[in-house]
Formats: C-alpha cells, sequence, structure tokens
C-alpha cells in the first residue's frame, strides 16, 4: 500500500533488500531521496526503531500501516523529525542502563488514535513532502 501510494504520488520507490529491512527508498519526481521505513501493525500495538537505524532527518519517514476495524489498513506518515521533540503518541525512548538499545516508538493503543490522526496520510491529493 505504501509502495503505490508513493508512486501514485510520482515517485520511484526501490524495494528493500530484505524481507525484514522494511525500509523503502524513494526518489522524488522533483529527484530528492527520501527514506521510508514502513511497519504494518495491529490496532493495540507498539512499533518502534532503534535510534542509530532510524535518525531523524528531513528526508526519512516512518510509515505505518495500522490494522484495525475497518476492511483496509490505516496509513499515517510520521517525519522523523518529529522525534526530536516528542510528544504522544511517539515515544523517545533513551533506555539508560537497561539492556535494549534507545528507540523511537509509536504508541499504537486505542487510547493514541486520536493524538496519531495528525499523522493520517489521507488516500487523495498531493503531498507535498514528495514533490
Amino acid at each position: 500500500m505504501v509502495t503505490e501510494r508513493l508512486e501514485g504520488l510520482g515517485c520511484t520507490v526501490t524495494p528493500p533488500r530484505s524481507q525484514t529491512d522494511g525500509r523503502l527508498q524513494v526518489r522524488t519526481p522533483s529527484d530528492r531521496a527520501l527514506e521510508v521505513f514502513v511497519s504494518t501493525q495491529r490496532l493495540g500495538g507498539y512499533v518502534f526503531w532503534t535510534q542509530q537505524r532510524l535518525q531523524p532527518a528531513e528526508t526519512r519517514f516512518a510509515a505505518i500501516a495500522l490494522l484495525g476495524d475497518e476492511a483496509q489498513p490505516q496509513l499515517y506518515l510520521v517525519p522523523s523529525t518529529d522525534w526530536r521533540d516528542a510528544t504522544p503518541p511517539l515515544k523517545n525512548r533513551p533506555n539508560i542502563g537497561n539492556r535494549s538499545a534507545p528507540e523511537y516508538g509509536i504508541s499504537l493503543a486505542r487510547s493514541s488514535l486520536a493524538a496519531l490522526e495528525r499523522y493520517a496520510w489521507p488516500e487523495a491529493g498531493a503531498d507535498e513532502r514528495f514533490r
């Protein structure tokens, strides 16, 4: 779905090298190079990327296909720069002293859906970020 949406905006999309990578290389119609980290999740979950892997930049995005009550997944597009000053549903977890690496995440709990709506990626219309 994410690849179709990007191609519909005129972008050229190179799929990830492995099925577990989930990172699309995107070339916009104006020849900008972007990265889109894609994850499909169920409502009620939590998705994250290590801070080493998803470093905030104007050219990086996270796309979430959220499986819920609707027949089609809901798509959300999060600019990675929003993690610099993360507010719910975004999480910036440094995990200091813990066993896991620092991470950027998104709460997909039902209670987070209202806050997640600001990242809804509508089907219709042009998206300035991908010109």
